[in-house]
């Protein structure tokens, strides 16, 4: 997917025709797609068993997650803006325009779908939705086969917060919309125009970082110990120095999600 953007971008910068005219410009990204579905299906004999675990994820809630199903649903948390550019692309391959260049039809608008309600608005907030419902339901799923409300729970409430962070980000506009000027769909306001759902917003947000960074240091990596200098009782690397620059980069994650759940407008 990487590739097809580069490719794509290549052609928006240069201008198609520095292309071959053999075929359509976007017919290149499509023969990138088209190869990379073949990559993730075959061969069957190595890609099946990938595919069974992806919906034991999905199907969290029936299916009793095991440490490879958890593993595989982290790297979905982890790979939202690369969901995200699959979803473009499949938009830009079933709109059609990839049979246009992108100096013809110079009066309209180039990929206008990607402007619309329905895509800003509901499918990409699903996309960052989906990979923390399926851990959400893995958390779940594993307080009711061991009975243990920690860390079962605690760790599904990190996910529920993630969620609504995602949610109130993503429809944040139509809350607004009774007071903002639109213009294709992009809500343009005031930055002190500072309201109370705003307010409360910006409240979840700190709170879902500050206790997923929590989460991550202490609980998953086994750091954040007062006592070993908040380090832990154990390290593979003698240099102290790339745990904590670990650390500190967990804590700048921060602004790529906000930036994820408001598609790149930062609106507080």
């Amino acid at each position: 997917m990487f590739d097809i953007q580069s490719i794509y971008h290549y052609f928006l910068q240069s201008g198609a025709h520095d292309m071959p005219d053999l075929i359509p410009p976007g017919c290149y990204a499509i023969l990138l797609v088209v190869y990379t579905l073949k990559c993730m299906i075959f061969p069957l004999r190595t890609r099946g068993p990938l595919w069974i675990a992806i919906w034991e994820v999905v199907t969290a809630p029936l299916t009793s997650p095991k440490f490879f199903h958890t593993y595989v649903a982290d790297v979905f948390t982890s790979m939202v803006k690369v969901f995200q550019d699959m979803v473009w692309a499949s938009c830009y391959v079933l709109s059609g325009d990839f049979w246009f260049s992108e100096n013809e039809h110079n009066d309209v608008e180039p990929h206008s779908w990607q402007h619309e309600f329905w895509y800003k608005n509901v499918l990409i907030p699903l996309v960052c939705l989906i990979p923390l419902w399926f851990r959400f339901n893995q958390c779940l799923r594993r307080y009711m086969d061991t009975k243990k409300r920690f860390p079962n729970l605690a760790n599904a409430t990190k996910y529920a917060m993630s969620q609504t962070v995602t949610l109130f980000g993503a429809f944040h506009p139509i809350y607004l919309l009774h007071s903002h000027e639109t213009k294709h769909h992009k809500y343009v306001f005031s930055k002190d125009d500072f309201n109370l759902f705003q307010q409360f917003w910006v409240c979840l947000f700190v709170a879902s970082s500050l206790y997923s960074f929590t989460w991550d240091v202490y609980m998953d990596w086994g750091l954040g110990r007062p006592r070993y200098g908040f380090l832990g009782p154990r390290l593979m690397f003698p240099n102290k120095f790339y745990y904590y620059a670990v650390i500190a980069a967990d804590l700048g994650k921060a602004n790529s999600i906000v930036r994820l759940f408001t598609h790149g407008e930062i609106w507080f």
